[in-house]
């Protein structure tokens, strides 16, 4: 079982820059992924949408990729040759002139060609560039697969013990409606006893049995209890298999509160009710958590 909120930071340096990676997720019916890229790495956005695709299943997932380069791949550099061209025929034409005192260089930096710009749109540093992030991603990946999954042992233990108070609350109600049902089943006999002892010879026979039936019908609850135990029995298996789906148990759980719902409408014991109500506390405590599960 795993959470649908997580955070994870990673760093990688190269020679000339730092990628610096963040993850973020939260809890989101569907997935949605949504990934910032600076101009220089736009075009890794669809890998890392493939990437995250394949680790997750369903949340909103944030990934931001910032880069800074170093100082030196911003800085320029004097191509020698140019300059050294540069000074030769400047030094020809003051000797021609007959001009004294030494050649300055620094005028001559401002010259054409004399200063070049690191490169830094080659093919070779977007490879580099892509290797990096690429490591950075996988890193990142698994620092929030891990507290996901952290987050996710959390959720499970608080799953596990609200749905044990919940068939606490189950089996207490099957109890409470025994009782409930024989004082019922009691007082129905005793009505049918007194109407054929004033009215036996109008009576139908047949259409008291007939009656007798619906009205056990509309207030029998054992369908419901068993079905509920059973849907008990498949969550626990869900919880504890490694393919858990979140969107899987909150089907079931509506399920759960179908039945318990159907108990509220049948049953008119107050005690019974009660915990009727206590049950449906559990069942929504327990679709609170199950909601932030992948």
């Amino acid at each position: 079982m795993k959470s649908m909120t997580g955070f994870s930071r990673a760093v990688e340096k190269g020679d000339l820059f730092s990628i610096n990676l963040e993850i973020t997720s939260l809890n989101h019916r569907n997935q949605e992924i949504t990934v910032r890229l600076p101009r220089e790495l736009s075009h890794l956005e669809p890998q890392i949408q493939q990437s995250m695709r394949a680790a997750s299943r369903r949340g909103k997932i944030q990934v931001r990729i910032d880069i800074t380069w170093d100082p030196a791949a911003n800085s320029s550099r004097i191509e020698p040759e140019i300059l050294k061209g540069y000074a030769k025929e400047l030094d020809r034409i003051r000797q021609e002139l007959g001009l004294k005192g030494e050649l300055d260089l620094g005028p001559l930096l401002s010259l054409s060609g004399v200063l070049s710009s690191r490169e830094l749109d080659t093919p070779e540093l977007e490879d580099i560039l892509g290797d990096t992030v690429r490591n950075a991603l996988e890193k990142g990946i698994q620092e929030w697969d891990s507290m996901r999954a952290k987050e996710g042992d959390h959720l499970k233990e608080a799953v596990l013990d609200s749905l044990e108070t919940y068939k606490e609350t189950a089996e207490a109600i099957r109890e409470k409606w025994s009782l409930s049902r024989d004082r019922a089943l009691e007082a129905q006999k005793e009505r049918i006893r007194q109407i054929l002892e004033t009215d036996g010879a109008c009576v139908d026979e047949n259409r008291v049995a007939q009656e007798i039936v619906l009205a056990a019908d509309k207030w029998d609850i054992t369908e419901e209890l068993a079905r509920s135990s059973s849907h008990v029995d498949k969550f626990l298996g869900l919880v504890h298999n490694d393919e858990v789906s979140g969107k899987t148990l909150d089907f079931l759980l509506q399920e759960m509160n179908r039945e318990v719902n159907t108990i509220a409408s049948k049953v008119q014991d107050s005690e019974v009710r009660w915990l009727v109500v206590e049950a449906k506390g559990f069942l929504e405590r327990i679709r609170e958590l199950v909601q932030n599960v992948e």
